[in-house]
């Protein structure tokens, strides 16, 4: 009787691989069709573009106004505008050399900013400034040009300027102011 079940577990245990092939073999082939759809459908899902979020609507104009003043004489007043999509960059570049009895300066007035227009209205700009004039006939201002070098985030109401800084010269009585203004262009 041992030697019957040990030769029916044999047969079952080489018959259940055989059955399942059988199965197997009868499912149907996908298609070509089948395939080639799914290839399509996947590579439709690859070139779709992505959405990268909301969509800047605005332009915002950004102006910035530098009065600098030296003592008691009139002071200079330099202006940089610049015209910018919401939540992007803007950079304006202004460099030059001016000759002086010292020899050749440079002169330079850079702009960096990127506004942001907020729920309430407001814009939110972070803004960096360098600003180097022409050394004014001063005795402490023939050996060293005066500069400026700021970064500052500020939050601006539409159309309305506001003074964002003011600092002074360490070695003379200058002063230097700096003006900001945007405008949402709709």
């Amino acid at each position: 009787m041992h030697k019957v079940l040990m030769t029916a577990a044999a047969v079952v245990m080489l018959a259940v691989p055989a059955v399942a092939q059988d199965a197997d073999d009868q499912k149907p082939a996908p298609s070509k069709n089948t395939v080639t759809e799914k290839k399509a459908d996947d590579q439709k899902a690859a070139e779709a573009p992505k959405s990268p979020g909301p969509q800047p609507t605005s332009n915002i104009r950004v102006d910035l106004k530098i009065v600098d003043q030296r003592g008691e004489g009139v002071a200079l007043s330099k202006t940089m505008s610049m015209t910018v999509t919401d939540g992007a960059y803007g950079r304006l570049r202004t460099t030059g050399d001016v000759r002086t009895p010292m020899g050749s300066r440079p002169v330079i007035l850079n702009v960096d900013a990127n506004p942001r227009i907020m729920r309430d209205g407001k814009v939110n700009v972070m803004l960096s400034i360098e600003y180097r004039p022409i050394a004014a006939e001063a005795e402490t201002e023939k050996s060293t040009t005066p500069g400026l070098n700021e970064s500052i985030t500020v939050l601006l109401e539409d159309g309305k300027s506001t003074v964002i800084s003011q600092s002074a010269d360490p070695a003379t009585d200058r002063k230097v102011q700096v003006e900001a203004k945007v405008t949402i262009i709709r």
